[in-house]
This record gives C-alpha cells, sequence and structure tokens, in this order.
C-alpha cells in the first residue's frame, strides 16, 4: 500500500483528531501570520530608498534648564543652508500650512528620495519661484486624465492665493513611507520662513542629508557643533545631530514630528507572543501525535516486519505532519484577513497582506518547516521506534505509557502559559482602571482646546479668546502653552537667590488669569495669577513649597525666586495636580503668565450640544486666521491618548490570553478524549463493580486538574515578577494583591473542568455491556 494511501486511511479513521491538530494548528499560525504582517509593514518603511543607510535627518536638540532636553525634528532654515564637508546633498522640507502633504522644497530633495518621473526636470523643477511638482494622483485630482506632459506649464491656486506652475510630475509612491508628500513647492516660493535667524521661533525647517561615500556620521555631527557653536546663546543651546533614516519610524520622542512612529516595544512583544502561540499549537499537534502512537502500534510493527526502515518511517510521519501543516497555513491565510479586520483599530493604517510577495512567502515556506521540524520530529521518532515483536504483541501499549510524563509536561507548560496572560490581563485591566479613577487635581470635563497656527501673531491668539468668551454656550476661556497634564511638559530653573550654585528643576505650566479656574485647579494659600503682559509672579505647586523648606503653603507667599536672574514673588500655592500620566510622579510645578508662549486656547463648554456652538467657534476662528483650517480637540480623548500604548499592551495581552486558553483547551479536550476511550474498559468494569458517573469522572478530572494546579504553580513567580516590572513603570500604581493570581487559578480550573469534564461524564455514563461484550 502506498505512502498517501495508507496517510488518507488514517485522516479517516481519526477525523476528530486530525481536525483538532488542524484547528490548534490554523489558530496559532493566524496569529503569527498576523503578527508577520504587521512586524513587516512597521519595518518596511522608507526601505526602498536608494542609499538608504548614507540617508539622515537632522536633528535640533534644546536643554531645558530643568535638565530635560527636548528633540525636535525641525531646525533653522538658516542651518541648513551652510555647507559641510562629507554631505553630498542636503534638502530642508518647510510644511506649506494650509495642505498637510504639501511642503516647501528644492530640487536636491529627489537626488535624496528619488522619485520616477513622468514629466519635467528633476534638477531644474523647483528651481524657479512659484512652482510645484505634483505626484500623479495629484495631477489627475487638479487637472483630471490630462496626460502628464499636457499638465506641464499649467496653473494652479492654493487657497486664493498663491499661484503656482507645474514643472513636473511625478509618480506615487507605493512603498510605505514617512513622508508621502504629494505637492512639492519650490523653497524660493516661500516669502514667510525666516532664513537668517538663529532662534527658537525660527526652527521650521525638516531637513535632510546625503552622506558622501565612507563618510561617517560623528564626523559630521562634529562639523555642525561648530557651526552651531556661534549661535549659542544662554537661552538657546542648540545641538545639531544626524539621525539615521531607518531609525526615524521608531522616534516617537520628536517634537512637530511629521512621522506616524511605531512603538518598537510593542513590536518585540508581539513577536514574543507569535512565537509562544505557536510553540502552545506546536505542542498540541506533539501531544496528540504521541497520544495517538498506541493506534499506530501495529502498522508500525507490520511495516518493519515487511522491509521499512526507521528512516522511511520518519519521513512518512514527518511528510504527514507536513500535509497537515500546510492545510492549516491555508485555513490560516483565509483567515488572517478576517483576523486583522477584527482588531483594526490596533492595526497601523496601509497595512497591506500581499500573500504573493517574496518576503511573505519566504515566511510561509520557513514556517512549514520550522512547524513541520518542530510539531513533527519527536512523534516520529516515538512512532519508528516500535520494535516489531512488541507492536504485534501489544507492548507498545507499555512503552507509550512511559510518554504520558513527557504529555503531562507539555500540558503543564501550555496552562503556565495561559495563566502568565490571564494574570497579565487582570492586573493591566486593574492599573488602568486605577488610572482612569484617581483624582488629576483638576477638571477636565466639557473642556476642549485649540491650538493657533504658528507663525502668526501672538495677539490674535488673544483676540480669538475674546470672542470665544462672549459666545453662547461657552463657560470659560484661558489661554495656555499646553494643558495642566500632556506628554509634552516644558521646564525651568529656580534659584532661591542669585547665587545658588544649586538650581530647582521644576516642570514650567504657561496660563493665563482664567487658567487656574477652568481647570478647577485648587488655590490653597494666596491669590490667582493676575492679569499682565510679562511674568511678574509665580503660583507653585505644594511640592514646589515642599521642597523649598515650608512646613504650611502660606510660608511660602512672598518668598522670592530667581528664573534667568530675575526676581519673582510666590503669590499663590495650588494643591498638587499631575501634568504627566501615571507613569511619572508629580514634580515641583511653576505656573506663570508668559504671554509669549500662550499658543493654545482652552474652553470650557456650558451646554450639552455642542454642534452649534463649535459651528460659531469656527466662524470666529475664520475671521481671525482666514483660510486656516479649524481643529480642535477635547481634552478627555488627549488625556486617554497618553495611555494608548498601555492599552495596546491590554488589547495584545487579551487576545494572546484567548488564543492561548482556546490552544491549551483544545489540546486538553484532544487528550481527555483518548484517556477516555484508552480507559474504555477500565471504565465499564468499575461500573460494573459498583462505581457511580461521579466517582468515574473525579479518577477521569483529577489527574487533568493536578497539572493545572502545578501549572498555576509555576506560573505566579513568574507572572509575580512580570506584573511588578510592568507595574513599576508607574510612579502611581495598584498593590499587586493575592487576587489576579487566586482569581487566575480558579479561572483555569474551571475551564478545565469545562474542557475535560464534558468527556468524563460522557465516558462515566456509557453503557459497560459497549465495552466489555466482546470479553
Amino acid at each position: 500500500m502506498t505512502m498517501p494511501t495508507t496517510f488518507l486511511r488514517y485522516l479517516r479513521r481519526n477525523k476528530f483528531y486530525t481536525a483538532v491538530n488542524i484547528l490548534g494548528l490554523s489558530l496559532g499560525l493566524t496569529a503569527c501570520l498576523s503578527i508577520y504582517f504587521i512586524i513587516h509593514h512597521e519595518l518596511s518603511f522608507d526601505r526602498f530608498h536608494p542609499d538608504r543607510d548614507r540617508i539622515y535627518r537632522v536633528m535640533g536638540d534644546l536643554p531645558e534648564t530643568s535638565g530635560k532636553t527636548l528633540h525636535f525634528a525641525k531646525i533653522p532654515l538658516v542651518a541648513s543652508r551652510l555647507t559641510l564637508p562629507g554631505i553630498e546633498s542636503i534638502t530642508t522640507c518647510v510644511p506649506y500650512p494650509f495642505k498637510p502633504s504639501a511642503v516647501y522644497t528644492q530640487p536636491q530633495y529627489f537626488s535624496i528620495f528619488p522619485y520616477e518621473w513622468l514629466a519635467g526636470n528633476p534638477a531644474t523643477a523647483l528651481q524657479a519661484p512659484s512652482t510645484v511638482v505634483l505626484t500623479a494622483t495629484k495631477a489627475k485630482f487638479y487637472f483630471g486624465n490630462t496626460s502628464p506632459g499636457n499638465i506641464i506649464g499649467k496653473q494652479i491656486v492654493y487657497e486664493d492665493s498663491l499661484r503656482l506652475t507645474v514643472s513636473g510630475i511625478v509618480k506615487d509612491r507605493t512603498q510605505n513611507t514617512d513622508f508621502p508628500f504629494t505637492d512639492f513647492i519650490s523653497s524660493s516660493t516661500d516669502t514667510t520662513t525666516r532664513a537668517d535667524a538663529w532662534t527658537q521661533g525660527d526652527m521650521s525647517a525638516w531637513t535632510f542629508i546625503k552622506l558622501s561615500p565612507n563618510t561617517k556620521p560623528a564626523a559630521v555631527d562634529r562639523g555642525l557643533a561648530n557651526l552651531v557653536q556661534p549661535h549659542r546663546t544662554p537661552n538657546f543651546k542648540l545641538k545639531l545631530w544626524l539621525q539615521p533614516l531607518a531609525d526615524i519610524h521608531f522616534d516617537s520622542d520628536v517634537i512637530e514630528n511629521p512621522v506616524l512612529t511605531a512603538h518598537m516595544p510593542t513590536l518585540y512583544g508581539l513577536l514574543t507572543i507569535a512565537c509562544f502561540i505557536l510553540l502552545l499549537a506546536v505542542i498540541n499537534f506533539i501531544n496528540l501525535s504521541t497520544a495517538q502512537s498506541l493506534r499506530r502500534a501495529k502498522e508500525v510493527g507490520i511495516r518493519k516486519v515487511l522491509g521499512s526502515t526507521r528512516t522511511s518511517l520518519r519521513l512518512q510521519f514527518l511528510l504527514e505532519t507536513a500535509v497537515i501543516t500546510g492545510f492549516s497555513i491555508l485555513l490560516a491565510i483565509a483567515a488572517v484577513s478576517p483576523t486583522l479586520q477584527l482588531f483594526h483599530t490596533f492595526i497601523p493604517p496601509g497595512l497591506k497582506t500581499g500573500l504573493l510577495t517574496p518576503p511573505t512567502l519566504a515566511f510561509l515556506t520557513g514556517t512549514l518547516l520550522i512547524t513541520t521540524l518542530l510539531a513533527g520530529f519527536y512523534p516520529a521518532k516515538v512512532l519508528s521506534s516500535y520494535t516489531p515483536a512488541l507492536s504485534l504483541k501489544g507492548g507498545a501499549e507499555q512503552k507509550g505509557g512511559e510518554q504520558w510524563l513527557l504529555r503531562k509536561g507539555l500540558i503543564v507548560f501550555q496552562f503556565a502559559v495561559s495563566l502568565v496572560f490571564i494574570i497579565g490581563s487582570f492586573v493591566i485591566a486593574g492599573q488602568l482602571r486605577y488610572a482612569r479613577a484617581i483624582n488629576p487635581g483638576f477638571s477636565s470635563d466639557a473642556i476642549l482646546t485649540i491650538d493657533a497656527p504658528r507663525g502668526q501673531p501672538p495677539g490674535n491668539t488673544k483676540v480669538l479668546a475674546e470672542k470665544l468668551s462672549h459666545l453662547p454656550g461657552i463657560g470659560q476661556t484661558a489661554l495656555q502653552w499646553v494643558t495642566p497634564m500632556t506628554d509634552n511638559t516644558r521646564g525651568m530653573a529656580l534659584k532661591t537667590s542669585p547665587s545658588d550654585p544649586k538650581p530647582i528643576g521644576v516642570t514650567q505650566v504657561v496660563g493665563d488669569e482664567n487658567f487656574i479656574p477652568l481647570y478647577r485647579i485648587t488655590l490653597i494659600a494666596g491669590k490667582n495669577i493676575s492679569p499682565a503682559d510679562s511674568v511678574r509672579e509665580l503660583v507653585i505647586n505644594e511640592s514646589l513649597s515642599r521642597l523649598l523648606g515650608d512646613r504650611t503653603p502660606e510660608r511660602s507667599l512672598g518668598r522670592i525666586l530667581y528664573w534667568n536672574d530675575r526676581p519673582y514673588p510666590v503669590t499663590g500655592v495650588v494643591a498638587d495636580f499631575h501634568t504627566k500620566s501615571m507613569h511619572d510622579p508629580i514634580l515641583p510645578t511653576c505656573i506663570i503668565n508668559r504671554p509669549d508662549r500662550k499658543g493654545s486656547i482652552a474652553v470650557r463648554l456650558a451646554t450639552n450640544n455642542p454642534g452649534p456652538v463649535l459651528a460659531k467657534m469656527a466662524a470666529d476662528w475664520k475671521a481671525v486666521y482666514p483660510g486656516r483650517a479649524f481643529n480642535y480637540r477635547f481634552f478627555d480623548e488627549s488625556l486617554a491618548r497618553l495611555y494608548d500604548n498601555d492599552r495596546r499592551t491590554a488589547t495584545l495581552v487579551n487576545t494572546s490570553m484567548a488564543i492561548t486558553i482556546l490552544i491549551s483547551c483544545i489540546g486538553l479536550f484532544g487528550l481527555a478524549l483518548f484517556t477516555a476511550e484508552k480507559k474504555a474498559k477500565e471504565i465499564s468494569i468499575r461500573k460494573v463493580l459498583g462505581a457511580t458517573t461521579g466517582t468515574i469522572t473525579f479518577l477521569l478530572c483529577k489527574n487533568f486538574l493536578s497539572l493545572i494546579l502545578l501549572a498555576f504553580l509555576i506560573a505566579t513567580p513568574f507572572s509575580w515578577y512580570l506584573s511588578k516590572t510592568w507595574l513599576n513603570n508607574f510612579a502611581y500604581h495598584i498593590r499587586l494583591s493575592p487576587w489576579p493570581f487566586l482569581a487566575a487559578g480558579a479561572a483555569a480550573v474551571a475551564i478545565g473542568l469545562l474542557t475535560v469534564g464534558y468527556q468524563s461524564i460522557k465516558a462515566a455514563k456509557t453503557n459497560p455491556i459497549r465495552n466489555l461484550k466482546a470479553e
């Protein structure tokens, strides 16, 4: 009988076990394939550029007086127009304020980031003022189906004011990129950006360079330091440095970053989860295959008598595993798109599931080979090791019993992994509930914020705030730099005397006289900030008051503190409030009225129907900032975004928990069914001798439940360590109590009982005559 015929006959006789194996493997492979697409997508950004290893972004660092360093994606335009040895090409991108995908740039942009040109000359297309290069899609949007060559020379008008002549058409990018610009306007058209100033307010240009071959980035960094040194001042200590193109997509700690960054720890977590899930699915296969080895013992014995070698038998079993794995991969391929759609809110935008691309085919082939070897090698070794004499006399059953210890160990490992995820899910959910429930020290209800456009006179923001304050449905307005709680705080250094050698680093909060009342921050001593056209006084928080050595907040009133060597009196003390997420402790904080930094408006709504109010706000915005888009965000939503990474972690853990439990239960159910079949005669004899259904059910369940309890004992210390490590990332967190562990243990026992109990009860209720009639 041929090998395929034998295998097909085996599948027909063991439909259930085959289905269990395929289901377990396909679940694991679906998770792995989904995670592969996510990781491959995130790692693919800007990998297609020629000489990408020589392309860098010029970053600007500014140290704050608090000791914190801010990383800026933009640098002064003047810095990018100076030459340094070792730089082959340099270009800048200044965002056009009315279109997010439009930038002012130079012809050198296309030498660093080459495009396929459909019309125009890349060397000259952006040399003249008032010219623009468009992508093919954008050109079609503006000019319909006109051919690219006929579009050259045509004019378009942006925002009814900027008239541009089309000088080039380029093909759209099909690869993933962090720079999806569609309108490239000649930089000589830009008349608003200052090109000769070295100040923080003039950091307006994203700057990219391509190094000459064999040039070291460190050498250019030194040249940049020498370039900046003459222009550094006590209030502008700029440091320029090169960031490799490959790092841009994963660097989220950047101000004014045009890039939608990925979170590298999340990708590492996904990779780890994928490995564990596939390992659990492989363990299922090994467990069920070795458990069924007794059924195939006589087949192996007969084959060996007929001349089959151990090698040929191993090859047969490995090929059988490969067929089952291949079918599981086909199911996983069919399931991956629905899976990604189910979790669409956590999937990066633009993700493509190209199954026929070389990287994906290589991944699928590698997965097939690795899974086949992992899942098939040990069962093939076990099955091919039976001696013909023992197999044909039934002695393999005794040998098969020796494999039970391995199967126990594998079940324990499966449930230990599942318990780690269950406990982690409980701990993360508890911490996120705690973070939402804790009092931040201010009110965020019905507050929205509006950021003024960059480059506009500061007085316009005050004009708009005044207009908004008179609208019906608006309770209060306040001018601010940033909201009280943000991931983008600012610092300042205070001294207790002009000669104090150790300044105190504090968080700087900027707001006008309406800031404290609007956010309902509690004033516990002194008075609120007064209206002013410059910084004249300080309002500090309790933590700073205590740091100054004052026993009560009242003792801080009248104290003189020095900032930038100027004296300022403390006129008020507020209760502590959080300026960052619960990951960070409450820091010494100072609230000041600083007009040059009040570029945002906070609005407290006094209506349950914000629609009409927002429409009137938009009208006032257009009156002050004509041509600029009106954008706002609710403060509650901004606070929620502070925990986006934590919520992603929770989703990953919850999903992984569900998958690992399901895979473990599939394997446990299959083994319970096999055990019941194997002990069918023993169960029947016990029933004849008077054993009750409950007694038999208990005998069948206790072995499996003892394994789950052992898994709980193993998982507990690992879970405690991982939970403690994760919670230590929060300055304010829940106390790690026994309850998540006990609840997880109880859940695992309940799941095990449901999985094994049904089959055990069914076996216990079987009529003994069915199993003993042949005896």
